[in-house]
């Protein structure tokens, strides 16, 4: 059931070989680097059974300042736990991130450059699919799809910011600030490295992991995820930080609006939203009104939290926690089937 590549697509690597699924389990998978070529060329990895996909396409889209590594480490991967269970997964990088970057030298002005990634990679393939998307990259996708740029399966947002910076302290002031720059100096073309800060951090991980219960702004719950994970998630996954799209996000703030907030309330597109009881990146009621506005018939809530004496959740560990692959993966696999 693989999807077809279209002609735009060109594969530059195809090797079958273990991942590791989770600590203990693994699979032999399928993984094709594939470029979508065109004036802003996009990459990402297919990852398949070595047969082939059984089941419908997966468009996973990563947040602001991250690329494929949001969804796949050595130990942990979204990735092969959604393909060993036959779906056809494309770990998409957006422009300016990653291999999108690196290997076509595409680069970020404004967020209107992602959902437009998002719909000319999603149009290109030869049947529709889920979009997943994780913190800025849940916002991607309602985008996307409020301007019905291709058509889509069903969106899942995972701490998909919608409102922002309305709680906390911190990341409100930080957009005061943001606001004071002047409005006269173009910084459209600047770019911000965060890898430097992923690798200080990585070697500061137990300090890090402490602090987490006090901090007013942190990556994860404490404990929620293994050491050597956290710290290859954060050496490998933190990108580049286009400065104009932070200063949008800013204004969003500012206007408490979101640019695709009328399009969202009139789609009728399947949405599932998962968010963390203490995610202090996004908060829960700044994401929850993605559910609350979209205007489809079909649509669910998960606020996950500590009923049953497990574990709070962040914004990291909702995808490659310790809990992540049966209390997350495993609820998207099951609504995606149902909608299959």
């Amino acid at each position: 059931m693989t999807t077809g590549l279209g002609a735009d697509f060109v594969v530059h690597e195809d090797d079958t070989r273990p991942l590791q699924v989770d600590h203990g389990r693994t699979e032999n998978l399928r993984v094709e680097v594939v470029e979508l070529t065109g004036e802003e060329p996009l990459w990402a990895e297919r990852t398949t059974l070595p047969s082939g996909a059984t089941r419908p396409p997966i468009i996973l889209i990563h947040g602001f300042a991250q690329n494929r590594f949001s969804w796949h480490t050595t130990t942990r991967s979204m990735t092969a736990w959604l393909a060993a269970d036959g779906w056809e997964v494309w770990n998409l990088e957006l422009r300016g991130h990653g291999r999108s970057r690196r290997r076509s030298g595409t680069r970020a002005t404004t967020f209107s450059d992602y959902p437009n990634d998002l719909g000319r990679f999603a149009a290109a393939l030869t049947e529709p699919a889920f979009w997943v998307g994780h913190s800025l990259g849940a916002s991607v996708a309602y985008t996307a799809d409020a301007e019905n740029l291709a058509h889509c399966r069903g969106v899942v947002g995972i701490g998909g910011l919608y409102r922002f910076g309305q709680a906390g302290w911190l990341i409100p002031n930080i957009i005061r600030l943001t606001q004071k720059l002047p409005r006269s100096v173009d910084i459209g073309d600047i770019q911000v490295h965060t890898g430097l800060s992923g690798r200080i951090l990585a070697r500061l991980f137990p300090l890090v992991d402490m602090a987490a219960y006090g901090a007013p702004i942190a990556g994860w719950w404490p404990g929620s995820v293994e050491p050597e994970l956290a710290k290859e998630r954060m050496r490998k996954g933190f990108d580049y930080i286009p400065v104009r799209v932070w200063q949008e996000m800013s204004e969003w703030s500012t206007n408490d609006a979101v640019p695709w907030d009328s399009g969202w309330r009139n789609t009728t597109t399947p949405c599932f939203i998962i968010l963390g009881d203490r995610d202090t990146m996004l908060f829960p009621g700044e994401g929850q009104a993605a559910f609350e506005r979209s205007g489809a018939e079909d649509k669910t809530l998960l606020l996950l939290d500590d009923t049953h004496g497990l574990t709070h959740w962040g914004h990291l560990d909702i995808v490659l926690g310790k809990h992540a692959p049966e209390h997350v993966w495993a609820r998207i696999r099951d609504w995606m089937v149902a909608r299959t």
